[in-house]
């Protein structure tokens, strides 16, 4: 009768799963997880362990995909990880990557929080507790070894602390900071190690533990129906499936669909590339720093407490719980319980806060992030509208005028330079002695130079020698001899043609035009000027190519040039007087160009004439020009 209803299965048709089963016996635990019933019924608290499980998978599938294009180096992580985000598949992608990393740390601390409250670490279960919480630590080494793979400042940075706590650990610490940096610093072969840990070995450790762990919770932790006599309950068992499979898939669902969503909007961060040059306070991830704010009480030769005694403390005694669970009677071992998670989680609660609730409140550290946050955005944009080099995006930002150029003239020029606006935003200085050069070579800051009072004012020629020279008297004549709006006129006429000396200017508008009559004529500013073939050198510096950077190069280079102003220089140091041995110079010709460049960008006010390029007649590159003006300068002394 039964044949007729369920006709026997065809020797043809399952030769090959029979074949499969008598290698692999998959049949047997197969059997396991169709069978499995629920002795004390379905619960959602259960999903953590599914979601664990998939979120690693997840780990490991995500991070194979990105292998095919990330590259292992310090020249090419960040370009790598840079074109990996430049499609929508590759940012969600490695979003994804990111974000899973994140929430499998925070479900992994949910679970053994469970796990302790429903003391399933008992006989026979020891083996799952302790192979769980050895899972715990590892997977945050495999997090942590991937942080500075994309080779950015951040990730480097923290590698770098990490790896001086590594090397705090007594007699073998020194010889394994060694082992990890592959040299005494942080470098290339630091990468290779790195990536070599975070998709060779690490994986291969917490696939073995979790082989561990999956064998002991399928043995200790599934029932069979056929076993369910062996239970002595009297309420009817519910069948895993669909039961508690469909409450692990439902919260698999919604934390997937949670990163998912996070990766598709924000992708994960790609900060500043790495740069030993570039300003940055490292901070570890969220999740270390509480062990950040524990360093503060404990350091120089302390700092070993901090950072090995007490996690190493908190985990023998959750490695112990099931040996306290045979030894102290059920109240004490509660207690016991319950006090070693409500310390860890003050603990690591009351310390995690600490150290962001002191960042919030430094304001220093506060602008060290908006600024660096900054940079790499810059970086970014750069990387968009640029090739990378063979050298790497190590040279994105080195080469940036917008990026250096602030940090060139703070160092040099800041002493006595100030380079803010109205507002005081820029580089201001608290005692400017020389002029403010925001806005240089605009029509606007040369005007300033033609208000009798600004010129002798702390922005131009007021903290200087020149304050009462020629060039004032001159401007104050001019005013007391002539109507005022019409001098005006004229005055923004000779700014207007200066400007477009500079760049910014059309070189060809009639105001530039007039302006340079003017200048030659009516004006007499080629008594002391040399402006084109009108005057001579030697009484004040030369208005041709005024404030375009192949005459900033020059003045910068030897301010006591006879183009600029010879003897009669107020103590402005040569920066790159010597072209024979440029590395004796205060700036190189690369330093020059970037502080030029950013020295005669546009300031916002003046960025009307933005985009309209100067018609005026071509000149030879700045640098030729500049190295001629030097050379025969040399040649004549």
């Amino acid at each position: 009768m039964s044949s007729e209803v369920n006709p026997p299965r065809t020797v043809e048709k399952y030769a090959l799963l029979d074949w499969l089963d008598r290698r692999v016996n998959y049949r047997h635990y197969l059997a396991i997880l169709c069978q499995r019933v629920l002795p004390d019924g379905p619960s959602w608290s259960y999903t953590s362990a599914s979601c664990l499980l998939w979120l690693l998978v997840i780990e490991c599938v995500t991070g194979l995909l990105l292998m095919s294009t990330y590259s292992p180096s310090m020249a090419s992580a960040w370009a790598s990880v840079n074109f990996i985000d430049q499609s929508s598949a590759g940012r969600f992608l490695r979003g994804v990557h990111h974000y899973s990393s994140h929430a499998l740390i925070i479900l992994f601390g949910i679970h053994i929080v469970r796990v302790i409250i429903i003391r399933a670490y008992r006989a026979p279960r020891e083996l799952v507790w302790i192979t769980g919480l050895l899972l715990f630590p590892l997977i945050l080494v495999w997090t942590i070894t991937g942080n500075p793979l994309a080779a950015t400042q951040k990730g480097i940075a923290q590698i770098q602390v990490e790896g001086n706590i590594l090397a705090a650990t007594p007699v073998v610490g020194p010889w394994f900071q060694r082992i990890l940096f592959g040299g005494d610093d942080v470098g290339n072969l630091t990468l290779t190690r790195l990536y070599f840990l975070h998709v060779g070995l690490l994986p291969l450790l917490v696939s073995g533990l979790c082989f561990v762990h999956l064998h002991q919770v399928i043995k200790h932790n599934s029932y069979r129906r056929n076993f369910a006599s062996d239970l002595s309950i009297s309420a009817p068992l519910l069948p895993y499936w669909p039961y508690q499979s469909v409450r692990n898939l439902t919260a698999l669902l919604l934390v997937v669909g949670a990163i998912s969503g996070i990766s598709w909007q924000w992708g994960a961060p790609l900060p500043a590339p790495a740069d030993p040059d570039l300003p940055f306070s490292p901070r570890p991830e969220w999740y270390f720093r509480w062990l950040f704010e524990l360093r503060r009480y404990f350091t120089g030769d302390t700092e070993f407490i901090a950072t090995h005694v007490v996690p190493a403390v908190f985990l023998a005694a959750f490695m112990i719980m099931p040996i306290l669970d045979r030894l102290l009677p059920p109240r004490a071992e509660r207690l016991c319980r319950l006090f070693f998670v409500a310390a860890f989680a003050t603990g690591w609660g009351s310390l995690t806060f600490l150290s962001f609730s002191n960042d919030w409140n430094d304001r220093e550290y506060q602008a060290s992030v908006v600024a660096f946050e900054q940079m790499s955005e810059r970086a970014r944009e750069l990387a968009r509208s640029e090739a990378i080099g063979s050298n790497g995006a190590i040279e994105l930002l080195r080469h940036d005028p917008l990026t250096q150029g602030p940090r060139l003239f703070a160092r040099h020029c800041a002493s006595c330079h100030a380079m803010a606006d109205a507002g005081d935003q820029g580089t201001a200085v608290a005692e400017s002695t020389a002029p403010n050069l925001y806005g240089i070579g605009s029509t606007k800051w040369i005007m300033g130079f033609f208000d009798v009072d600004q010129i002798s004012g702390s922005n131009y020629f007021g903290n200087t020698a020149f304050k009462n020279n020629e060039m004032t008297e001159h401007i104050r004549s001019l005013f007391a001899e002539n109507d005022r709006p019409a001098l005006q006129n004229k005055l923004m006429a000779v700014a207007t043609a200066l400007a477009a000396e500079a760049g910014h200017e059309p070189y060809q508008s009639s105001d530039a035009q007039r302006g340079r009559e003017l200048l030659v004529g009516e004006l007499k500013c080629t008594d002391c000027h040399k402006f084109g073939n009108q005057g001579s050198l030697g009484s004040a510096p030369d208005l041709t190519g005024y404030a375009s950077r192949e005459w900033l190069v020059g003045l910068i280079s030897n301010p006591s040039s006879p183009r600029f102003y010879g003897d009669r220089n107020d103590r402005m140091p040569s920066f790159s007087l010597d072209q024979t041995h440029p590395e004796f110079n205060l700036l190189s010709t690369l330093e020059m160009d970037i502080l030029v460049k950013w020295m005669t960008r546009l300031p916002d006010d003046a960025r009307v004439a933005e985009g309209r390029k100067a018609q005026r007649p071509a000149q030879p590159p700045f640098q030729e020009s500049t190295a001629q003006t030097i050379a025969v300068e040399q040649n004549s002394n």
